[in-house]
């Protein structure tokens, strides 16, 4: 950029086009040590967005509150500085699953940013506190307590609204050194102390010791990874986004199925299912689309009520297709015997595991 030639950017218009919060997380976030800063109207457009989720995510807790049936249970009750700095809150007697994981997420989170700041590496805290509003708190946390928040189980209901509560004003707190303005107008809309004036005043995040949950850790991330699996598996098969349809798990491991069995009904919400059978038998590999790991078996069923099986058949043959002409051209292309050796070796060794893994996976296709 040259400002002589006209080809550099005017941070006066940058900041009216994206504004102000966006621009320094941008900046924030691309600061690694020893790198120039490249600077796009894209990048500055993700930070806007960014920016945008923040109040929406908020504007939701809070204007949702409104809609909740809480008698006795007004906003101080919920959110106060005390009730906040409590949390997380227990419902049945134990906290719930996806509550110790948001705040053993969130003490990492803290610990993570925390030392990026004190080591003067603004990328990487910048990168940890997006991650963990927009994946953790945003993408999972929120949509898995969503039916929690109107749950006609007063004491379940409660809880979930001071846990998120509490989640959010740390989050902001987390936020506020990159993006001050939008943090600080989100920050007012909760309970303060007398004479607290500014969330710049106020603590920034600690991590907790109580928080630290590896248990919970483990255990969600087997429910993401199912979610995350059959959300794929209906991507691949074409499926319309709201189309409930029936899925299948199988686990030799117990206390794995035990783990789904009590995520079951965030399951079927998350992955837009209709039913989730749990079981201990292998799962047939043809007749239906499979995802397989070293835990566990899902499957989606091939059902002419849910998918157009001459399509999803015609999908893949194409694929099988794709495979033999791979196959085919690799080993057109295999060196002879007599030049294996010496400065061939290197190519033979490469194209080993292809030629190896591409007839395994023509194999399961065709098996399909």
């Amino acid at each position: 950029m040259s400002k002589s030639k006209g080809t550099g950017l005017d941070p006066v218009a940058l900041n009216q086009q994206y504004g102000t919060d966006a621009m320094r997380f941008c900046l924030a976030s691309m600061a690694a040590p020893g790198t120039d800063i490249v600077l796009s109207d894209d990048r500055l457009a993700s930070a806007r967005n960014f920016a945008n989720k923040i109040w929406n995510a908020s504007r939701f807790v809070f204007g949702n509150l409104e809609k909740a049936d809480l008698v006795g249970a007004p906003l101080e009750k919920l959110a106060a500085p005390e009730i906040r700095a409590q949390a997380p809150y227990a419902s049945g007697g134990e906290i719930s699953l996806i509550d110790g994981w948001l705040f053993a997420r969130l003490a990492t989170t803290i610990r993570m940013v925390n030392e990026a700041l004190q080591n003067y590496r603004f990328h990487e805290a910048a990168q940890g506190v997006y991650q963990f509003f927009w994946g953790d708190f945003c993408d999972w946390y929120i949509e898995w307590v969503k039916p929690e928040l109107q749950s006609a189980d007063k004491e379940r209901a409660v809880a979930a609204w001071q846990n998120l509560f509490a989640a959010l004003d740390a989050a902001l707190r987390l936020l506020h050194p990159f993006m001050p303005f939008i943090t600080e107008e989100l920050w007012h809309q909760f309970p303060q102390l007398p004479g607290v004036k500014s969330i710049a005043l106020d603590a920034f995040p600690i991590s907790r010791t109580e928080w630290k949950n590896p248990q919970a850790l483990e255990r969600f991330s087997l429910v993401q990874e199912v979610i995350v699996a059959l959300r794929n598996i209906r991507a691949e098969m074409k499926l319309e986004p709201k189309k409930k349809i029936e899925a299948e798990f199988s686990s030799a491991d117990e206390q794995t199925r035990k783990t789904i069995e009590a995520g079951r009904e965030g399951i079927i919400r998350l992955a837009a299912l209709s039913e989730l059978k749990v079981s201990t038998e292998r799962l047939p590999q043809s007749g239906g689309s499979v995802r397989s790991t070293a835990l566990f078996d899902v499957r989606i069923p091939y059902v002419a009520e849910t998918i157009d099986v001459a399509a999803e058949a015609a999908r893949l043959r194409k694929q099988i297709e794709g495979l033999e002409k791979a196959i085919a051209a690799k080993e057109s292309n295999w060196p002879m015997r007599s030049f294996a050796a010496g400065r061939r070796r290197k190519l033979c060794a490469a194209w080993k595991p292809l030629l190896r893994n591409k007839p395994r996976n023509y194999r399961s296709f065709a098996r399909g």
